[in-house]
């Protein structure tokens, strides 16, 4: 009976163990600046995210594993735009990061900026297809990485999508060869040194463009890639599907969470399985690191006393609806409106992230407000069009339509495609041949959020004028600026 006992609590052992990851990948991406731990709507308020939470989270880990950064890591916010990224490299230098990417979005203050950042880097950035115009490797790069985590052999190269050297400017002296070639030589290279796990980090995305090189693209040209993580995409959510033998993860933003991809081998170490998961990082859950903490705040104070210039002030309290609704999204519609000078604007509700007092408006306030590096965007809309656009945009969550230049009237118990009852610009019912002019931002025109009908406008042009900006000279001139009025969206049965 005591052996059978023993057997018994032998396999459940056994069982147990394999369902835990011989080594887990943890990967941050598109950090955009926000690296610090906040209450976040989507996620009832609670406090998550963040470096500090993130190093305690991973001191708490049991299971060997490598962290990986994918790149985008400053470009939404004061406190990242102000440090031109440099903030990373003190805050992260506690954090185990075993390599490091940069995207095109890294790019935007030259290659000068981003060659002080890679040289001052804790982690090598891994990058496969970069060169100097020379042909040297840039300082601080490493081709290919590996990783030799209890004897299993995992090798990492990284991708820099060769179109985002167009239109750029201070990038003479930098070369990026063709993505394909580039990882073919390395998945040969990797295998031939001996390693059991492939991994490719990758700021190539995803793309709506027809014949656009995309990871998906990439894991089909490619064979022997196990494991693509990709960066670049600015995602509010986690995702991960299958190409072939490739599992390829696109992560979370803003460092809501970390992404989990754990590596299951068998007693000859070849892998059998990989395992994806997004971990949010609630500050209740795992706790937040003092001295990281510590680090996050000095960063975000020397921000603040830069940015505490006024620009306006605000007679009224502004307060933001993600599911309906706000004086916030109402003035912030009508700031784009009348900047554009077009028939209709249109906001996204969740890219109106702070509630706005009464009182003086400072710059780093509206950073708060409207994080994003969003552009307005000019549209030409057939009215039919825009209606469909208008009902997309009530199948949202989180997501609510704030609008200028129009009044909608919608029933919320019909059908999707039918809720909307009427719909008026100007005073005058929506014509469905007539043309309008709209503005949103470029990352609405893209479908973000699920506001997927502006695709189909007859025009649109970028202006490269950020959101943020257009709301600051809203304010600017102005001794106080009021509330303004809802009732555009009505409810009816």
């Amino acid at each position: 009976m005591r052996k059978l006992l023993c057997l018994f609590l032998l396999c459940l052992g056994a069982c147990a163990e394999q369902q835990q990851a011989d080594v887990n990948l943890f990967f941050t991406s598109d950090i955009e600046g926000v690296f610090w731990s906040r209450p976040e709507p989507l996620y009832g308020n609670e406090e998550i995210g963040g470096l500090a939470v993130l190093k305690s989270f991973l001191d708490k880990q049991t299971t060997p594993f490598v962290l990986l950064d994918g790149g985008n890591w400053f470009s939404q916010t004061p406190e990242g735009n102000l440090t031109k990224g440099d903030y990373f490299n003190n805050v992260s230098s506690s954090l185990p990061y075993s390599g490091r990417l940069f995207t095109e979005k890294d790019l935007v203050y030259g290659w000068g900026s981003l060659s002080h950042i890679i040289k001052g880097s804790s982690a090598p950035f891994i990058l496969s297809n970069v060169a100097l115009s020379s042909g040297k490797i840039p300082a601080g790069v490493r081709s290919w990485l590996m990783e030799d985590v209890q004897g299993i052999k995992i090798g990492i190269f990284g991708l820099v999508p060769q179109k985002s050297l167009r239109g750029k400017q201070r990038l003479g002296g930098l070369k990026i060869s063709d993505e394909i070639e580039a990882a073919r030589h390395s998945v040969a290279l990797l295998k031939e040194k001996g390693a059991q796990v492939i991994v490719l980090l990758s700021a190539l995305g995803a793309s709506n463009e027809q014949d656009a090189l995309t990871d998906a693209v990439l894991a089909e040209e490619v064979s022997g890639i196990d494991v693509i993580i990709s960066s670049n995409l600015g995602r509010e959510g986690a995702e991960s599907h299958q190409i072939g033998k490739t599992l390829i993860v696109y992560p979370g933003s803003k460092l809501d969470s970390v992404a989990q991809v754990g590596l299951f081998l068998n007693k000859n170490k070849e892998l059998t399985k990989v395992k994806f998961q997004d971990i949010v990082l609630y500050r209740r859950d795992f706790g937040m690191d003092s001295y990281v903490a510590e680090l996050t705040e000095e960063v975000r104070r020397t921000a603040r006393n830069q940015m505490d210039r006024p620009v306006g002030k605000l007679e009224e309290v502004l307060t933001g609806n993600l599911e309906g609704e706000s004086s916030l999204g109402n003035w912030a519609a009508d700031c784009l409106r009348k900047w554009a000078k077009t028939d209709v604007a249109i906001v996204n509700a969740d890219s109106l992230r702070k509630d706005m007092p009464a009182g003086t408006v400072t710059q780093y306030d509206l950073y708060q407000l409207y994080p994003y590096a969003d552009h307005v965007t000019l549209l030409t809309m057939k009215g039919d069009s825009l209606l469909n656009a208008l009902e997309e945009g009530l199948n949202t969550t989180g997501h609510f339509a704030q609008i200028s230049g129009l009044q909608v009237r919608y029933s919320s118990s019909a059908l999707p495609g039918k809720r909307i009852v009427g719909a008026w610009v100007k005073g005058n019912p929506i014509s469905l041949k007539n043309t309008y002019r709209v503005a949103v931002t470029d990352y609405m025109l893209s479908g973000g959020a699920g506001h997927d009908g502006f695709i189909d406008s007859l025009e649109f042009k970028n202006t490269q004028v950020e959101m943020r900006t257009v709301l600051r000279l809203c304010l600017a001139g102005k001794n106080t600026e009021k509330a303004h009025i809802l009732n555009r969206w009505r409810a009816v049965k």
